[in-house]
C-alpha cells in the first residue's frame, strides 16, 4: 500500500465549506488543532480574478486571509491535475503566465 503524503503549510487545496456551503481555493498558510488559515479566493472567482490579473489593469478582486474552524470544514483536497484535466494551479498559470504559488504566496 502506497503511503499518501499529508499535505501542509504551503499547499495550494480547494476547502469545501458547509453552513454556509462554499468553495474556496488557496493557499493552505496553516492547520491549528480547531481550525486553518487560507489566502484565497472563491472557488468561481478564479478565473475572473486570473483574466484580471493577466490585464494587468486595476483590480478589483483580490485574496482574503482567513481562518475557518474545522467545524465547518467538509473536506480539503490538494490542487492537481486529475488526468487530461488540468488543476485550478495549471489554469490559472495558463491564464496569467505565472504560477499560482508565486502569486498565493507574495505578502502585499
Amino acid at each position: 500500500m502506497s503511503e499518501t503524503p499529508a499535505f501542509g503549510q504551503d499547499t495550494v487545496v480547494v476547502v469545501y465549506l458547509r453552513e454556509p456551503k462554499e468553495r474556496n481555493w488557496g493557499l493552505l498558510l496553516k492547520m491549528e488543532p480547531y481550525g486553518l488559515w487560507l489566502k484565497g479566493i472563491e472557488l468561481a472567482s478564479v478565473d475572473d480574478w486570473a483574466r484580471e490579473l493577466a490585464a494587468e489593469g486595476q483590480n478589483t478582486m483580490g485574496l482574503s486571509t482567513f481562518f475557518v474552524p474545522f467545524l465547518r470544514v467538509e473536506k480539503i483536497v490538494t490542487d492537481e491535475r486529475a488526468g487530461a484535466v488540468p488543476s485550478i494551479s495549471e489554469r490559472f498559470e495558463t491564464i496569467t503566465g505565472r504560477t499560482a504559488l508565486s502569486v498565493l504566496s507574495r505578502s502585499e
